[in-house]
């Protein structure tokens, strides 16, 4: 979803993204390596060109062991990366037990996200019983050192009756040796019948006593329906790190109450529309949107899909369509393209049209050799 792209000045500048994806996935082959290459660069006033390297290997000879990595590289005039992920994922056959060593973003249960260097272990029993333990140092940039920060938690989690899985949290962090944060949480999915699921998770904050973030929704199925509508209240200053900027700017509160309905119209016709009410530091307003999707083959690979989204709410009030499309062209190529259009209530000198677009073409042999490449423009300062 490119929507929420900060495209905020009538200046247009061009940026053109170079993906390159590499697999060997022929059956006989027990190693199986994938690379995916994307670079971005920009006018000569802007900031520098920028890219992203994916790894991802796997042994079919030993296949209780995958590895993977991911670099960012760019946005500066040096030519060094930063490692976003690094690590080496053992598991089970049975998948009773697992173990992620390296660099990962940790997030389970209640947990909000964190980038970190450590360990993450689960241990699972056959009734249904699961203990997650997990320890390390968050990620910084440029790999800046901070002395005396770590983070560790664990999640206990238990399914029953096959129909739900409960879980509890606990995560403690420490920054230069000091009780930065002492979180609670616990999160719930269960299946209440042949048509209903629910669904939440609940974290609260024990050392500026409050609810951090808590989610709660259920969705129905009825034929060629679906319904679900959920609620929401985030508190930013208890989730983000006191070092963050947006923390010592302040903190905004936001409850949303929204839901999402989802038609199967015809065989290849799916509507989905959703809409949520909004309150942002007491500012109330919302979004709502309506997509459709057109399968122009039985098996998918072909289609067409249109959205009308309009937010408002705070000071983000703005209205946008956009069109994506996918076509097999011959055998082994393949055509995708992306076009959106985001008119702002208010341009405020910023431009009164923002537009994004790209297009794309892959091509995949007999062999399972894959190659992609795509191209992407846009509009801002």
């Amino acid at each position: 979803m490119r929507f929420l792209r900060p495209v905020v000045d009538g200046a247009a500048w061009l940026t053109l993204l170079a993906c390159a994806s590499f697999s060997r996935m022929a059956s006989a082959d027990p190693i199986r390596l994938r690379g995916d290459a994307v670079a971005s660069t920009q006018s000569p006033d802007s900031q520098s060109p920028s890219g992203l390297l994916i790894l991802q290997g796997s042994d079919k000879v030993r296949p209780n062991i995958e590895a993977e990595g991911l670099v960012w590289a760019g946005a500066r005039p040096d030519a060094t990366g930063d490692v976003l992920v690094l690590a080496v994922h053992l598991h089970t056959s049975k998948n009773y037990g697992e173990m992620r060593v390296g660099r990962f973003v940790m997030a389970t249960g209640s947990m909000f996200p964190v980038q970190m260097d450590g360990v993450d272990g689960i241990a699972r029993t056959p009734w249904g019983s699961g203990v997650e333990a997990f320890g390390g140092v968050p990620v910084v940039p440029r790999f800046t050192a901070r002395p005396y920060e770590w983070l560790a938690g664990t999640r206990l989690s238990q399914m029953i009756a096959a129909k739900a899985t409960l879980g509890m949290t606990y995560v403690e962090r420490h920054d230069d040796g000091e009780l930065a944060r002492r979180e609670i949480g616990g999160d719930l999915a269960a299946v209440a019948g042949k048509w209903v699921d629910v669904g939440a998770r609940g974290a609260y904050d024990l050392t500026s006593p409050g609810i951090a973030d808590a989610r709660i929704s259920a969705a129905t199925r009825y034929n060629a329906y679906r319904l679900e509508v959920f609620a929401s209240d985030q508190s930013p200053g208890r989730l983000l790190p006191a070092t963050s900027l947006f923390s010592v700017l302040g903190d905004f509160p936001s409850q949303m109450l929204g839901g999402t309905l989802r038609w199967a119209a015809a065989p290849r016709l799916d509507l989905l529309a959703g809409g949520a009410a909004q309150d942002v530091a007491g500012a109330f307003g919302g979004n709502g949107w309506i997509r459709s999707t057109l399968r122009l083959d039985d098996k998918g690979e072909g289609r067409i899909g249109l959205e009308l989204r309009r937010v408002d709410v705070s000071t983000s009030k703005w209205s946008g369509v956009r069109v994506i499309g996918s076509q097999p062209i011959a055998k082994s190529f393949r055509f995708s393209t992306e076009l959106e259009v985001v008119v702002p209530d208010e341009p405020n000198g910023r431009g009164f049209i923002w537009p994004w677009g790209l297009m794309a073409l892959s091509w995949r042999s007999h062999t399972g050799w894959e190659v992609a490449g795509a191209v992407e423009g846009d509009s801002s300062p």
